[in-house]
């Protein structure tokens, strides 16, 4: 899918302030004369600034650093596994990745 597709989407779920505040990163850039955001990344990460408290991301990384198996089935680890390493947006090697998981 294009960058600018994959923008459009998100775009029209934005709800109240998020939509509020989208709006205003918009006109601040018109306002400065700067290239509007066109790549899904950048947009992403405004709203991550605004919107993902740097204490949220450091408890979401010792969910992950604390996940165990315990009961669950694998299927059920990988899923959590997965999903918080996708929440925490954690980029490394995948070879540590790989041993983190097991």
């Amino acid at each position: 899918m294009s960058d600018i597709k994959r923008l459009r989407f998100p775009k029209m779920k934005l709800v109240r302030r998020a939509r509020k505040f989208w709006h205003t990163v918009i006109t601040h850039l018109e306002h400065m004369n700067q290239p509007p955001i066109t790549h899904w990344v950048a947009m992403k990460e405004r709203l991550k600034e605004k919107y993902f408290p740097s204490f949220h991301r450091s408890h979401l990384v010792d969910q992950l650093l604390d996940l165990r198996q315990s009961t669950s089935s694998v299927a059920e680890y990988l899923n959590s596994f997965k999903e918080l390493i996708q929440r925490c947006d954690l980029v490394e090697d995948p070879s540590i990745t790989i041993a983190r998981f097991i």
